[in-house]
């Protein structure tokens, strides 16, 4: 293997890397969100959170330019079947993230506004409703994560 294609598999695994402390860092954090019991303490933990989400497009992105990077390396093409299972996985949780992103970031602008007293009526049901959506995509995430780990390592053995 060339020296470029060193780089981008260094980089790769410091993408993923980055992905499991950034889940891991996740998942603690809204875990104690979970346990807090008022809602000055939730909001200080949702601003613990940002860096976590404002790093996970950056650890997407560098999969993903890695990744493409390796098949370039390797010369794999989509006809190794667990390549594209790999990628399909891959792109489920890049959405998935970016949704769970977007909800994340309602849950922190709801908190904020129910602090200051200016939350509609509805305010607790409609956080309640955020915090689920986020517990389960929270729970999802890692299976994700060890599903494309497993075609990884599928993959490098040589299954096809």
């Amino acid at each position: 293997m060339e020296s470029a294609g060193k780089i981008t598999l260094l980089l790769h695994f410091i993408g993923l890397g980055l992905l499991v402390t950034l889940s891991v860092a996740g998942f603690v954090v809204d875990s104690q969100y979970r346990k807090a019991k008022d809602l000055q303490t939730k909001a200080t933990l949702l601003r613990v959170m940002r860096p976590i989400g404002l790093l996970s497009p950056v650890a997407i992105l560098l999969m993903a330019v890695t990744g493409i990077g390796n098949m370039h390396a390797f010369q794999y093409t989509m006809q190794f079947s667990w390549l594209s299972n790999k990628i399909t996985v891959f792109v489920i949780a890049a959405i998935l993230g970016t949704f769970m992103g977007i909800i994340s970031r309602k849950r922190g602008a709801l908190v904020g506004k129910m602090l200051t007293g200016e939350a509609p009526q509805n305010a607790d049901a409609t956080l309640s409703k955020y915090d689920s959506m986020v517990r389960i995509v929270s729970f999802i995430m890692p299976v994700l994560l060890l599903v494309i780990l497993y075609f990884s390592v599928i993959g490098r053995l040589g299954a096809q």
